[in-house]
């Protein structure tokens, strides 16, 4: 007999839908749902942009709402996002569930939500800082934590920390950042393809991932570039991405005079090929949630470098990944990773990936179950 009950509407905030850790895990989780059984929708707000992935949802049957013209820049603009929230619930409330992939500034979603009778109101956390250096910024946004907690029904992190940073002593539910173990597999074949695409030969390729902002620390990965071509000028760094701070970083290479070893591929959402052309992934962040970029980097058989005490312990889903101190400054990263970068053999990882819980088909179950049976 044909099962003709309506799948459960589940509505996703995401302020924007550029390429990034909580977009991708966003796309990928929805992807790998049962349709039948879920049908998500997402709402974003507007910083004048149009981005790729907006289609891609719209491609998984997703309606997508953009708030026209609602962006928070200044205190004033909580006016205008106010009114425009109350406006979309108001005439969009026949949802079971409203999942907020943001922090605290971005409580009126839930608020609104609760006040138009949307029972299941999710709060997730994937971080454990603000996207912002403004003392004032982070100020509200400690401010806004509580109001954030009062309108949730639920809390989510990517982490243990990422749960304590926005919801205190709260119980959380942890939703493993995982990911598509197969899509990111290293094959020789393409391996090769995309280095010759790349006119990178046989040089030592260290890549990274992720937006040109503070929390990415592009700049001391320019000084650990810099300290590794001092050991041996055949490296070269490929850099996947795009954001505010990518001419600043430009200068600095330039500066350096090692642009020309420096080669910035900008925004891709084929990220998994190019993993496929590097030798070693460097991710000296100076906070993260969990950081999704090493999860894909280990699953793509990369050696990976990164953060001691900033990035957490659940990160590491394989022996691939090696913590160092950013006290311990770019002439130490550097002489660690050229002193280890060639012991380990590119290829997947002796210890499964899946079995950590970082599969996206098994936390895309998760979330389809919880969705469903709360």
């Amino acid at each position: 007999m044909e099962n003709t009950k309506e799948p459960a509407k589940v509505l996703y905030f995401v302020d924007r839908m550029l390429r990034g850790g909580i977009q991708t895990f966003v796309l990928e989780n929805w992807r790998n749902m049962d349709h039948n059984k879920v049908k998500i929708d997402f709402l974003l707000l507007d910083d004048g942009n149009t981005y790729e992935l907006e289609d891609a949802l719209r491609g998984l049957g997703s309606t997508v709402y953009k708030l026209k013209g609602i962006w928070v820049r200044k205190p004033k603009d909580f006016i205008s996002y106010r009114r425009a929230m109350d406006t979309f619930f108001k005439e969009h409330h026949n949802y079971r569930v409203v999942h907020l992939h943001s922090s605290s500034k971005n409580y009126m979603v839930l608020k609104y939500a609760k006040k138009y009778g949307i029972p299941m109101r999710i709060a997730h956390s994937h971080s454990i800082g603000f996207q912002t250096t403004s003392k004032k910024q982070i100020l509200i946004g400690n401010l806004f934590k509580p109001l954030l907690k009062y309108y949730a029904t639920d809390y989510f992190a990517c982490s243990e920390n990422a749960g304590r940073w926005l919801f205190g002593k709260e119980k959380i539910t942890v939703i493993k950042n995982a990911v598509d173990i197969d899509k990111y597999r290293y094959t020789s074949i393409k391996a090769e393809q995309m280095r010759k695409d790349l006119e990178l030969g046989e040089k030592k390729v260290v890549g990274h991932v992720g937006r040109f902002t503070y929390q990415k620390n592009h700049a001391f990965l320019i000084d650990i570039f810099k300290e590794l071509l001092d050991l041996d000028s055949d490296y070269r760094l490929l850099l996947v991405g795009e954001g505010a701070l990518e001419e600043q970083i430009k200068a600095k290479a330039k500066a350096y005079k090692i642009a020309e070893k420096i080669i910035f591929i900008g925004f891709k959402t084929n990220v998994e090929d190019y993993m496929q052309a590097m030798d070693l992934l460097v991710f000296p962040s100076e906070y993260e949630g969990l950081g999704l970029v090493l999860i894909e980097a280990q699953a793509a058989g990369l050696p990976c470098y990164t953060s001691k005490n900033v990035v957490p312990q659940e990160a590491k889903v394989s022996d691939l990944l090696t913590y160092i101190s950013l006290e311990d400054g770019p002439k130490m990263w550097a002489k660690q990773i050229d002193k280890t970068w060639q012991k380990v053999k590119r290829e997947t990882p002796e210890v499964s990936i899946a079995e950590r819980g970082y599969s996206i088909i098994e936390t895309a179950k998760q979330l389809e179950k919880y969705y469903l049976e709360h």
